[in-house]
């Protein structure tokens, strides 16, 4: 054989042997990386988790967070201490990759848990070929040098201590895996226990269901346990809790000046739950800013064409349920039914500013459409005349309509009805002793805890000085379904300063938090189609135009 020919064959020979081992290389590598990213984090998740976020595009979502104009004028929500961390040292994570960050390290998720602080939660992460010798070199790179790194075992696996330099101790749970951290021990030791046990959030029927319809096509999604809410202040006597149902799952978008959460709820029932309450409704259309004052800062509408589903849950909230005499619970009755026979498929409340300069307190009207008002009025006064009157009632609060400020509200006839939770119920306002102040107007028949809201609403309704048409309303509207079941929205920044009788219907949430809501417009919406409902909030940065 010629030796042209034999040099021709060996380095044929070469060149597959070359691609065969490069090949083979690929297959294990491609194998590794596979299984790198089909670890599913969510078996790490304790069961105990209230809410979770989850992102596979952490380093594009945190850039998202820092172009918002809230973030620009240095307004920031610190729910969550990990995740402050987080913001504060990506970009100096990012230059230790000059390729960016792996697709495994671009997952996270955040776990919530009970008591719920920006402390109580866990982070986990993720990890692709050298990712963990990355983390470990950071997270050594910016802890404290003035205590040294422990190592604990919990149940053969090893948790790491770091001391952070403000003076937390950050915990820590390797793997070539994923990489969870707390800055509470015993979360990474629950950690630990989900995985072990393999009894973790995923293995929740409940959630595993709901998860997996996700939407791959968002940026981040939230999961909240949605089943027990706390509201209104915490300085507030009654510290009420709202049922809401089960699992809800939010998608999160951001844009420049508003952040937008589109949701589902999931799972059904036959409690006493807001959820439940709404399935049984027939949908409202449009919205009443041509029946609000231009100085409305809170209103909400409720469609009550099941009048009994909805009552049936507000009657169960805390500032409802206070222990009233037998006389309040009857006249209950008597009013629930007069409303139930002639009320429309509607309720409105709002919360509006007095001219009265001097007067504290926002003025509050519940609005009601009304079938037919000749004959709800007789049977108004009919109720009236025949009501037994309360024994040792406390006096009526003595308040008379200021003519002089709402020259216009003149020639409306006022009713004072007899004490009952009514408007307790459907507003959480407790004032006024629960005397309720009542008037026919335009085809609504209004209600609020004084006299004084009564005439300043008519007065403002006469001058036509609503809401409708103003640009800051009109925005808020427009991210909303026009076809609802229940929608709110609140100026955060007024909101904050009522008092605790004014504010029971806003989740506690956005108090501890308000430092950032206050510039805020938010809108929370559920609709609801084929007894599925749908909450969206709607979080809309006002800016310079507070």
């Amino acid at each position: 054989m010629k030796l042209r020919l034999i040099i021709r064959i060996a380095m044929i020979v070469s060149i597959v042997l070359l691609c065969t081992g490069f090949g083979v290389y690929s297959f294990f590598r491609l194998n590794e990386v596979e299984s790198q990213k089909d670890f599913n984090l969510y078996t790490l998740v304790p069961q105990s988790a209230i809410a979770v976020l989850e992102t596979d595009r952490m380093a594009e979502l945190v850039d998202d967070i820092n172009q918002l104009s809230c973030s620009k004028d240095n307004h920031f929500l610190y729910a969550s201490e990990l995740f402050v961390y987080l913001k504060n040292y990506l970009h100096t994570l990012l230059e230790d990759t000059p390729h960016g960050l792996s697709k495994q390290m671009n997952k996270m998720l955040i776990s919530f848990h009970e008591p719920d602080t920006p402390l109580n939660q866990v982070l986990y992460c993720s990890l692709g070929s050298g990712d963990y010798e990355l983390v470990e070199s950071f997270i050594r790179k910016y802890c404290s040098s003035s205590f040294p790194s422990k190592f604990f075992d919990y149940r053969g696996e090893e948790i790491s201590i770091y001391p952070m330099p403000d003076g937390r101790f950050l915990s820590a749970y390797f793997t070539s895996d994923f990489l969870a951290i707390s800055f509470q021990k015993r979360l990474i030791e629950q950690v630990i226990d989900a995985r072990l046990s393999k009894k973790s959030l995923i293995d929740m029927s409940s959630f595993k269901l709901m998860h997996a319809g996700k939407n791959a096509n968002v940026e981040a999604t939230v999961y909240v346990r949605i089943k027990s809410v706390e509201m209104g202040k915490n300085t507030d006597g009654i510290r009420s809790q709202t049922y809401l149902g089960s699992w809800a799952e939010f998608d999160l978008k951001l844009n420049e000046n508003a952040i937008y959460c589109s949701g589902i709820s999931h799972g059904s029932d036959t409690t006493h739950t807001f959820i439940n309450a709404l399935r049984r409704q027939q949908p409202v259309e449009g919205f009443p800013g041509e029946r609000l004052p231009l100085s409305t800062f809170f209103y909400d509408c409720w469609a009550i064409s099941d009048m009994d589903a909805m009552c049936s849950f507000t009657a169960e909230q805390e500032y409802a349920k206070a222990t009233y005499s037998d006389y309040i619970k009857e006249r209950d009755e008597e009013w629930m039914d007069f409303l139930k026979m002639y009320a429309g498929d509607q309720v409105i409340s709002c919360l509006f500013q007095s001219k009265d300069t001097v007067n504290e307190i926002p003025c509050a009207v519940m609005s009601v459409p009304v079938k037919n008002v000749l004959q709800a009025e007789r049977r108004l006064q009919s109720l009236l005349y025949t009501s037994p009157k309360e024994v040792d009632a406390p006096p009526v609060p003595q308040a008379y309509p200021d003519y002089h400020l709402y020259p216009k509200a003149k020639g409306y006839r006022y009713y004072i009805l007899p004490r009952n939770t009514l408007l307790t119920q459907l507003t959480g306002i407790t004032e006024s002793a629960l005397y309720t102040y009542v008037c026919f107007y335009r085809g609504h028949l209004l209600m609020a805890p004084d006299v004084v809201s009564l005439t300043a609403y008519i007065d403002a309704m006469e001058n036509e000085e609503v809401l409708d048409g103003i640009p800051l309303y009109e925005e808020g509207i427009g991210s909303l379904s026009p076809t609802y079941s229940f929608v709110m929205m609140v100026d955060m920044e007024k909101m904050v300063e009522q008092p605790e009788t004014y504010v029971r219907l806003i989740p506690n949430f956005f108090f501890r938090q308000a430092k950032f809501f206050r510039h805020f417009v938010l809108s929370i919406q559920f609709t609801c189609v084929e007894e599925v409902v749908y909450p969206n909030l709607v979080f809309l940065y006002k800016g310079d135009k507070i």
